[in-house]
């Protein structure tokens, strides 16, 4: 049991932590996992209907007999017992069943997914579709704060609110207010965080069934004047919701936070059947966040096999409570208190080994086709990883043996599709189980919104070969189009951003349009931020923060897009803004491969760029152009700003309304000053999310969204009517987007770039 530096939390997930997470690279992370062979987790990713089958038709009989005799008993004390077995089965246990049909992992068939995944949320009190993204996002930034939604005991704990939950009522309050907000057809602030736009109108139709349902068991207990109705619908959560945070607080309560090692942030306690039936064996929760495409039924076999990379589990549930109850005694009087686990002296690796990648040499390319493996290294039913030229794909055999080939990176979170589990012709991702089509590369479950790009691909003589030869230089691997280009200089404009400036050799003109990114890649490097060349007054920060110490390595090549500062017109260099990706504060993961190699390039060195990409440009009208950005998003808003200002002159109304959390993370503040001297019709409005001790600022205070609302569009006329461009950090992406969806303001008329 350990304390922590940090003292001030904010678990919002549109509070001060939010960009504070995706700044040191804790947002959709990558996590540590232990070591399973390929061939043992084949085996324990095996989808099963018989299981569940079995244990939900005994489920559901022990509910509909304990509820006959609730019926039959009323009126009598004997009532006491079955309601007892029906309210605790009904409100608590239904959290299990949730749990694993949101995974998809229950039933090999997903249509029983589904239906269990609608009743039992419905039971525990959970509006399915809010919960569903909720629970995909607490898998990738499990116990992050200002990132996930699910952290049931914030530091410092508030006893009260603990004991609340045995009643149901912590959970109710907070549940009734949302369901009743969605229904009126407003989306919960929180809510949006990690809810598509796309959902809203399920969202809002269901909370509104939900409230049918509530309405009618009301009024039959008004026809009937009896409250039999509510016992069976509604009061439950109160009478039988208390064993759920009984099991519920074993999972993360007084856990370290803000860690990327499931072993560190999880437990793993040891039930007996009983308990393990009701809990569909969720007490192996390490393993569970480890591994979450292993369905329920596996998870003792995965135990087994990975428990000596492992803290010790604890014995029972009352072992775990003897160290939980102290813990957050403590934590409520110390915030930064928080329990270690003890992991072994024993180096654990990633589930995706060299073994299951492959890679390809740029003179075994032919003819736009590029030989990946030998057909007997991709099983049916298999995937593997395939890296040629800077890009990586996902090659895939199905068990009909149809053989398929995507972009490797999901495109919703950190994760290699090679290393998830093929269901028919899906791919099942293995961060948080959202699933594409092959075949297509559609999305095919959520949490995935974005496709994936296919490629042809074919056995020919026994080798699996990957045909690249419909693949445009705009979009992958296209080396004979890269430019080579000479850094000039490297320098920190703010505490974590540097402003990296190349010149093209042999004088090679690159044409691009303001708005646009490069990709720039990165080869395979070991990199430690001791080598970095940090100016003062950063160097004294860094130095303070122990942030030397640090390192990257990556043994593949990659690229990263990075959007251009400068103005096309007038630049002949180009100036790019790159923000360093930390890792967690006291871990051993490594930080952006990227961004450290990006940082650590000196004046001389050569660096390749593929590109110019992207649609954030500037629309051909005479409307008024607001402009939102934070960090390292600077970089394409300079870039229009300068166009706009110093080529085309613009007549139009502009304003720049720039956040940041410190006075040291403002910076081109110089030239856009003078800008706002040299041209009426420009104004630039900087504020900083917080002010610090001994620090001056006459400037707005806020986040940049919320003051733009409140000092300027609240007061606008028309603001449907004006054009906005956002770029920064997707949470102020995010926010910014609801702020102008509550305004009225249309798609057409906004643009935005996350970074």
């Amino acid at each position: 049991m350990v304390n922590e530096k940090t003292s001030v939390r904010d678990y919002s997930l549109i509070g001060t932590e939010t960009p504070i997470a995706i700044k040191m690279g804790l947002a959709d992370a990558k996590w540590y996992h232990s070591p399973v062979s390929r061939e043992e987790m084949r085996e324990l990713l095996v989808r099963k209907d018989g299981p569940a089958i079995r244990d939900t038709i005994i489920w559901f009989s022990l509910i509909i007999s304990s509820g006959y005799l609730v019926f039959q008993w009323w009126g009598s004390w004997f009532v006491i017992f079955p309601y007892f077995i029906y309210s605790v089965l009904y409100a608590s246990t239904s959290d299990s069943r949730w749990h694993e049909s949101s995974h998809g992992t229950a039933f090999k068939t997903d249509w029983m997914n589904n239906v269990l995944y609608e009743i039992a949320s419905f039971m525990v009190f959970r509006q399915s579709t809010v919960w569903r993204w909720s629970h995909a996002r607490h898998h990738s930034d499990t116990l992050i704060r200002g990132r996930d939604p699910e952290i049931a005991v914030p530091r410092p704990p508030k006893i009260r609110m603990i004991l609340l939950a045995f009643v149901g009522i912590r959970g109710a309050i907070p549940e009734i207010r949302r369901i009743f907000l969605h229904a009126t057809g407003r989306i919960d602030p929180e809510v949006a965080t990690y809810l598509p736009v796309y959902e809203y109108s399920k969202v809002i139709f269901k909370a509104r069934i939900y409230i049918g349902i509530y309405l009618l068991v009301i009024a039959m207990a008004v026809l009937y004047r009896s409250i039999l109705p509510l016992m069976f619908v509604g009061f439950p959560t109160l009478f039988g919701g208390w064993l759920l945070p009984i099991y519920g607080l074993t999972q993360h309560a007084a856990l370290q936070e803000n860690v990327l090692d499931h072993r560190l942030n999880c437990r793993t306690v040891y039930m007996n059947r009983i308990h393990r039936y009701l809990y569909w064996n969720m007490n192996y929760h390490v393993e569970h966040h480890m591994y979450p495409l292993v369905p329920y039924h596996a998870l003792p076999k995965l135990h087994k096999l990975i428990k000596d990379d492992c803290p010790e589990p604890y014995k029972s549930i009352t072992d775990a409570f003897r160290e939980i109850i102290p813990a957050i005694l403590k934590q409520a009087k110390d915030p930064s208190y928080f329990v270690e686990r003890r992991i072994p002296e024993q180096e654990g690796k990633y589930l995706n080994t060299d073994r299951n990648i492959f890679f390809g040499k740029p003179d075994s390319l032919h003819g736009g086709k590029i030989e990946v493996c030998q057909s007997s290294d991709i099983p049916g039913g298999e995937v593997v990883r395939f890296d040629f030229q800077q890009q990586t794909y996902a090659v895939y055999r199905t068990e009909d043996n149809d053989l398929y080939a995507t972009d490797g990176f999901c495109t919703h979170g950190n994760a290699h599709l090679a290393e998830g589990v093929v269901i028919g012709k899906v791919i099942e991702c293995a961060k948080h189980n959202g699933r594409f089509n092959i075949k297509d590369g559609s999305p095919a479950r959520m949490p995935v919104s974005l496709g994936v790009k296919t490629y042809p691909v074919e056995n020919v003589d026994d080798k699996i070969v990957l045909d690249l030869s419909g693949v445009h230089s705009d979009k992958l691997n296209a080396q004979e189009h890269q430019t080579t280009f000479k850094v000039v200089s490297n320098k920190n404009v703010a505490t974590f951003i540097k402003e990296l400036t190349l010149e093209p050799l042999n004088a090679v003109p690159f044409p691009f349009q303001p708005g646009q990114y490069i990709k720039i890649s990165i080869p395979p490097h070991k990199t430690f931020f001791s080598e970095f060349q940090i100016e003062e007054p950063y160097y004294k920060v860094w130095n303070e923060m122990g942030l030397l110490d640090i390192w990257a390595e990556t043994t593949i090549y990659s690229k990263r897009n990075y959007s251009m500062a400068t103005n096309p017109a007038i630049d002949s260099t180009l100036k790019f803004n790159l923000r360093i990706a930390l890792p967690p504060a006291e871990s051993k993961v490594s930080a952006g491969v990227g961004s450290s190699y990006v940082f650590n390039l000196r004046p001389g060195d050569e660096v390749q760029l593929t590109g110019p990409f992207g649609d954030f440009l500037i629309k051909k009208s005479d409307r008024e152009m607001v402009y939102l950005g934070g960090g390292a998003g600077m970089a394409p808003l300079r870039s229009h700003l300068s166009y706009l200002f110093e080529t085309e002159r613009t007549g139009r109304k502009v304003s720049f309304w720039y956040g940041a959390r410190s006075v040291e993370d403002i910076f081109y503040d110089d030239y856009f000053v003078k800008l706002e001297q040299e041209h009426r019709n420009f104004s630039f409005h900087p504020a900083l999310s917080e002010i610090r001790e001994q620090v001056t600022w006459n400037g707005h205070v806020g986040f940049i969204h919320e003051v733009l609302l409140a000092e300027y569009l609240s007061k606008h006329e028309n603001p449907q009517e004006i054009e906005y461009y956002l770029c920064g950090p997707p949470a102020m992406i995010r926010a910014g987007m609801d702020m102008l969806k509550n305004l009225g303001v249309g798609d057409d008329f906004i643009s935005f770039d996350e970074f």
